[in-house]
């Protein structure tokens, strides 16, 4: 098999974690004026089941990173889709909102490997000059998952009930599990590469075979970095702009606009495909002014730029004529959304070296996470006494204060010296 199909292959398996990954996560968004009766939630007690959920996801994420990092992308990715399989399974079996949290709660530690894991996989196999739009594929599967879980989780409960919804959806990882054992390895120990192959990828991605890990090494290493913070700091403005539509669309299209659960199956889905287009875009076309010869720092940053500009479509929602233009609005800004994650992801192998991949992505999610469980909580307090004006005001905005971190705090990108 040749290098360049075989990253392929293993690309695909990626995109194909994260899909899953959205599906489970997303499903519950989607149940969720099915379940205000069944389980009698009220906005706030949504709220406080999401912010739990951000908290578990986001105090995971270092530990997990750095125990991927320790043990390695195969089987830290493994046994990550098999714990967060078995916690999606487990919301068909809550009686209320305390153990719906619960079950959340596992779902959040358990879905923190995914990111640290992939984008690991990434840095391992990809080269610089296609690592955006390999991130963006990558990445993609949440838009993707996000996608078909409205019709498909609506379809399952308007036929078997919301309950069987989560079984099948939550049993999706355990098929994925068989062709990621199957496929991936690391390139030096890949048994479908010849000796010369395998020297060859590390030649090109320019790093030596790698010495045996040691648990918390990687983490030492970056934790004094300046790109380290201000990812961080960049990431835990902007992602919760991503959370919001994640978890709040749906209710907003039944409560604001008077969808029905059929309705929102058959259009909740078309906001999240323009994520998908956007990551696309952002990543070629940061990756093609790479090959154009512009510097790393100009082709992330000003594909960045243009997205948060364009997550201002959010400001227009509320105040929209009709449905359908508070959905394109809406369209607008997860584009824009998409041009901003996939160079963000791409930032992150620019900067550090994939054996501290791992423990670096973890430690921006856990920022991006901890942004997103405040913002999410404050979103569940505000929408029964306010509506939902001053949300979309809010997610509006912030990306514009996530680009001042990262033009003035992330600096030059350039991949980071030993230190």
């Amino acid at each position: 098999m040749t290098i360049s199909r075989l990253r392929w292959l293993i690309l695909g398996l990626l995109f194909l974690s994260t899909v899953i990954n959205y599906v489970d996560r997303q499903a519950l968004s989607v149940l969720l004026p099915t379940l205000r009766d069944a389980l009698d939630l009220s906005s706030a007690d949504y709220g406080m089941i999401t912010t739990v959920f951000l908290l578990a996801y986001t105090l995971a994420q270092v530990p997990i990173g750095m125990w991927i990092d320790k043990v390695g992308t195969r089987l830290g990715f493994s046994v990550s889709i098999i714990g967060w399989s078995i916690a999606a399974v487990l919301h068909a079996f809550v009686v209320g909102p305390i153990s719906l949290a619960v079950a959340r709660a596992l779902l959040g530690v358990t879905e923190a490997g995914n990111w640290p894991a992939g984008t690991k996989a990434v840095a391992s196999w990809f080269p610089q000059k296609g690592r955006a739009f390999a991130m963006a594929i990558f990445d993609s599967g949440s838009a993707v998952g996000a996608v078909i879980a409205p019709p498909i989780v609506a379809l399952l409960a308007l036929n078997f009930g919301w309950r069987a919804s989560f079984v099948v959806t939550g049993l999706l990882g355990f098929i994925w599990l068989i062709g990621w054992l199957w496929v991936y390895h690391a390139p030096h120990l890949h048994p479908w590469l010849t000796p010369e192959k395998r020297d060859e990828v590390l030649h090109e991605l320019g790093v030596a075979r790698p010495k045996p890990a040691v648990f918390g090494a990687a983490l030492r290493r970056i934790i004094g970095v300046r790109p380290l913070w201000g990812l961080m700091v960049t990431r835990l403005l902007a992602t919760p702009v991503w959370w919001f539509y994640v978890f709040w669309l749906p209710d907003y299209l039944s409560k604001g606009r008077g969808f029905s659960l059929k309705e929102i199956g058959f259009y909740g889905w078309i906001p999240y495909l323009t994520v998908d287009l956007g990551k696309m875009a952002g990543g070629a076309l940061s990756d093609a002014m790479l090959a154009r010869g512009r510097s790393a720092t100009f082709a992330r940053k000003s594909v960045m730029l243009l997205g948060a500009l364009a997550m201002l479509g959010g400001l227009q929602v509320v105040n929209a004529p009709s449905a359908a233009a508070a959905i394109a609005w809406v369209c607008v800004a997860t584009f824009g959304f998409g041009m901003w994650s996939a160079n963000i992801l791409a930032l992150h192998a620019d900067v550090f070296p994939a054996e501290t991949m791992a423990t670096a992505m973890g430690s921006t999610l856990m920022a991006a996470s901890l942004g997103g469980a405040v913002f999410t909580y404050g979103v569940g307090q505000v929408v029964d006494k306010a509506g939902y004006s001053p949300v979309f005001w809010t997610v509006g905005l912030l990306p514009l204060a996530a680009c001042f971190a990262l033009f003035f705090w992330i600096g030059r990108v350039e991949r980071i010296r030993d230190v």
